[in-house]
């Protein structure tokens, strides 16, 4: 299996999600998020969940665990198309890991949700933001490949190591 289609675990404390405005995402832009819900946690311990968070090539899945972190009593999906912005840079919290997320209600109006998770350090929360770049470049090369996207740049070429350019658009036909 290639490191592109390997699945990622990373043991969590889901601090929640806040609605965000915008739709340009641009460094430090989850910093009032994550310290909202870190607050919000330090005003009731309890506010943050034990889980299992799970990279995968082209959705992310949360899994809320029990009180002994063995057993799954829900599970929320994120199809990895619909994250806008990721990151593990917070000054507040550098141990976070943070994800807007473009919600589709029933009427195609959408929401953006600012979700964050707290690692065991920021190391591990790094090591999750370099697995989530793993699944963008998976699905972008997936999408781009079933012509689910189209180039909008000049150059034919999507460097390999490169991080997803901000310039992709999704196919309207």
């Amino acid at each position: 299996m290639d490191a592109c289609s390997r699945i990622f675990d990373f043991q969590v404390n889901y601090l929640g999600k806040v609605t965000i405005s915008g739709t340009q995402f641009l460094s430090g832009c989850t910093e009032s998020a994550v310290m909202g819900l870190v607050e919000r946690r330090g005003r009731a311990p309890t506010q943050g969940t034990n889980a299992l968070l799970e990279i995968r090539p082209f959705q992310v899945r949360l899994h809320h665990l029990d009180d002994h972190s063995e057993a799954s009593l829900a599970m929320d999906t994120y199809q990895v198309a619909r994250i806008a912005y990721c990151t593990a840079d917070h000054g507040v919290r550098p141990n976070v890991f943070a994800w807007i997320y473009r919600e589709i209600s029933d009427d195609l109006s959408f929401q953006m949700h600012c979700h964050a998770v707290e690692c065991q350090s920021k190391l591990e929360a790094k090591k999750l933001a370099h697995s989530m770049m793993e699944a963008f470049r998976k699905t972008f090369h997936s999408m781009r490949s079933d012509g689910r996207i189209h180039k909008s740049g000049s150059s034919d070429d999507f460097a390999e190591d490169a991080s997803i350019p901000e310039d992709i658009t999704p196919d309207e036909g």
